[in-house]
């Protein structure tokens, strides 16, 4: 078969990557691959990138390259047709100036040449890794850092990481894209909601997770306290505490401050479980981390607690999405600190978050299928 060109729009910038990036055959799209290894939240901010590549070559074979457990979300939704571990045999070798292509191991060489447009998010402040790839003789290789540089101006992560496919000729998708659970995903929830008596379907639920991985980043565990107390006394909604391998101290901290109710407890659960059951949740409660993103592209109800990052740089986004700046508090440290102010993170009071989550539960929950309360992309 011939080759049939996809040509790059046009631009200063985009003419300077204005080379053609081949098909495989009439009819068919071209083989891209996006590298991108972060933490969960940074590969859910890549969420418009994916959705306007998918959008734009709607034939093609897009990749992913990075950590699989963090991309299990985008498997399965039509954006991207594999994950690939970043740990390759060989890939350390990219980033040495002084490594020549035979050296590379030949399954690596192999691999990335079957692409015809690597979409590198890399740091690579020198272009080392770039040269690398190019001199491998693959396709376009397009590389740009992971995070926008400091402000002014402020550019949202997922904004920034719109610019790099914005040189293919790629447009932004107008609106912010929404993942949509599949029903495989819906049933891996279904045994704790049964064992625990509760339908979010018909009654509220409400979504807490407590930690971060930064403990600068928590709200104070005895807010999260008041707060659940105040959730299932009051309000009469169910609460179910999210928890990691890191945030034991968290909740047994809570165990101990909680007196009069009694949520349930999500503890070290996988990535898609703990999706589907931020996913049928009357609303989810969260730091700067990447469930709170994993929440919003749910469409699901969620308030975002952020200090000390920017919420205009790294907040989720979507119109059911209430981001709260946590105050930051001088306090006496009459320790080892020897009376020093230090410096207390978290808000004065829990009444702006209350009163946004029993927001959430004055709308009558739906009488529908919980699938039908995720938006797709």
């Amino acid at each position: 078969m011939g080759e049939e060109a996809i040509m790059v729009s046009s631009g200063e910038k985009a003419a300077d990557d204005a080379r053609s990036v081949p098909r495989k055959g009439i009819g068919s799209g071209p083989n891209i691959l996006l590298i991108r290894a972060g933490a969960l939240g940074d590969c859910l901010l890549m969420l418009p990138t994916l959705t306007a590549l998918r959008t734009h070559f709607p034939q093609a074979r897009i990749d992913v390259m990075g950590y699989p457990k963090r991309w299990e979300w985008v498997l399965g939704r039509g954006l991207v047709d594999a994950v690939h571990p970043i740990e390759r045999p060989g890939m350390h070798l990219l980033f040495c100036e002084a490594i020549a292509a035979v050296e590379i191991p030949e399954p690596l060489q192999s691999f990335l040449g079957t692409y015809d447009v690597i979409l590198s998010y890399r740091p690579d402040p020198d272009g080392v890794f770039q040269r690398s790839l190019q001199a491998l003789g693959t396709g376009l290789v397009l590389s740009q850092p992971p995070f926008p540089p400091p402000p002014p101006p402020k550019v949202h992560v997922a904004d920034f990481a719109l610019r790099l496919v914005a040189r293919l000729g790629v447009p932004a998708v107008p609106g912010t894209p929404r993942l949509r659970l599949t029903h495989a995903e819906l049933a891996l929830v279904q045994p704790f909601f049964t064992a625990h008596q509760v339908d979010p379907s018909k009654f509220p639920v409400v979504v807490v997770h407590p930690g971060s991985g930064s403990i600068a980043k928590r709200w104070p565990v005895e807010n999260f306290a008041t707060l659940i107390e105040t959730l299932e006394t009051q309000r009469w909604a169910r609460t179910v505490v999210v928890t990691g391998y890191a945030e034991e101290d968290i909740e047994a901290r809570l165990r101990l401050l909680i007196r009069s109710a009694n949520p349930l407890v999500a503890a070290n659960w996988p990535l898609l479980p703990t999706m589907a059951l931020i996913g049928q949740a009357t609303g989810f409660i969260g730091h700067d981390s990447g469930l709170t993103h994993l929440a919003a592209a749910l469409g699901r109800p969620t308030m975002a607690l952020f200090g000390p990052t920017d919420p205009e740089i790294w907040g989720p986004r979507g119109e059911h999405v209430t981001v709260v700046q946590m105050a930051r508090e001088p306090v006496v440290d009459n320790g080892q600190a020897r009376g020093r102010r230090a410096m207390r993170t978290g808000c004065r009071d829990v009444r702006q978050v209350l009163e946004t989550v029993q927001g959430w539960l004055a709308v009558e929950p739906p009488r529908r299928s919980p699938n039908d309360r995720s938006a797709q992309w």
